[in-house]
């Protein structure tokens, strides 16, 4: 899926979500927009991962080169930046707000970031830059979406996806556009007359399927260790994206601290439900979350957040030769926390 022009033209920008391959693409999109290969080295200054704010303003200041219109920041994993929309240092929102001549900014956060009011992008300056294009959101599809995206990567390979292929396919994968391009990859291969029907769906997908999806998080938060070692090698066999998985951690220890944070606020009912991100119909996932809190205590939550940064380090670190060890690692701790 091609960024839009309106949103590459941005000298300050932000690319969100899940989907690994959109924001693959968005990102190096919008550097051959703005950063001239040849004084790349020079020009192009790449933030640490998960770095704070004044670092981000530090590299901001530094003078461009002789014989380059702009320096440019590129910040590879932002999310932390997003935690506090409402702590957001004056200074920072200065910048944010009327970008200065001469720099390019670009922020990337590997989760989608919620919009509603209070959250990430909620409050200015965030609204602005969503009413100017500046931000950009590449995580899962809506379901009307869905269908039309099926169709059109398809069409890409040359496709025909006939009866209620399209359907099943979207049923399987849900709004992920990652696992769709894999499965039509795969079909791809497997289609030697470029019909595909639901028999080829169902086996293509049988393991990419729901129960996979959620195998090795239901294991591990039901403290089964050897069904969630099981479910993580299968995954990883299947060619999901390590990172990708560890996303499903931060989000279960994310909403612990906010349950931490909201209990100490004196939080009650519906009120916990929101502050957690969980709509009415999902009120029965609180007993979970409450147990795992009772065993763990707060500062035990902060512990579990460290080993998910530090595994978030050691994937990224090995990503050239996509070792398992970390993940291996953090299942096991997952399950000696999550366990009764």
């Amino acid at each position: 899926m091609a960024a839009p022009a309106a949103w590459l033209n941005q000298s300050f920008a932000l690319v969100h979500g899940e989907d690994s391959d959109g924001r693959r693409e968005a990102v190096e999109a919008w550097k051959r927009k703005h950063v001239d290969p040849e004084w790349a080295d020079f020009s192009l200054t790449i933030c640490s991962e998960g770095c704070p704010w004044p670092e981000v303003m530090a590299a901001l200041q530094e003078a461009a080169p002789l014989g380059v219109d702009a320096r440019t920041v590129l910040v590879p994993a932002a999310d932390n930046l997003f935690t506090r929309a409402k702590e957001l240092p004056a200074s920072v929102k200065a910048v944010l707000e009327k970008p200065p001549a001469g720099v390019n900014l670009l922020l990337v956060a590997w989760n989608t970031l919620p919009a509603a009011p209070g959250k990430a992008l909620g409050a200015k300056p965030w609204t602005d830059w969503t009413k100017a294009g500046r931000i950009l959101k590449v995580g899962a599809l809506d379901a009307l979406e869905i269908p039309a995206f099926i169709e059109t990567e398809a069409k890409r390979l040359g496709l025909v996806l006939q009866g209620a292929a399209s359907s099943l396919l979207a049923q399987r994968q849900g709004g992920n556009p990652g696992l769709i391009k894999r499965a039509l990859e795969v079909l791809d291969l497997l289609a030697e007359d470029r019909r595909v029907n639901e028999a080829m769906v169902d086996q293509v997908t049988f393991r990419l399927a729901e129960q996979k999806a959620f195998a090795w998080s239901g294991a591990w938060q039901k403290g089964d260790a050897a069904g969630a070692l099981k479910a993580l090698r299968t995954a990883l066999e299947d060619g999901d994206e390590p990172l990708m998985m560890l996303g499903q951690v931060r989000r279960e220890v994310d909403r612990l601290l906010r349950l931490v944070e909201a209990e100490a606020a004196g939080l009650k009912g519906g009120e916990i439900l929101g502050a957690l991100g969980l709509s009415p119909k999902q009120a029965f996932l609180l007993d979970g979350y409450r147990g795992a809190l009772a065993k763990l205590k707060p500062r035990g939550v902060k512990a579990l957040l460290s080993r998910v940064n530090q595994c978030e380090k050691d994937l990224k670190g090995m990503a050239l030769s996509r070792s398992e060890a970390p993940l291996l690692d953090l299942t096991l701790a997952l399950c000696r926390a999550w366990g009764r």
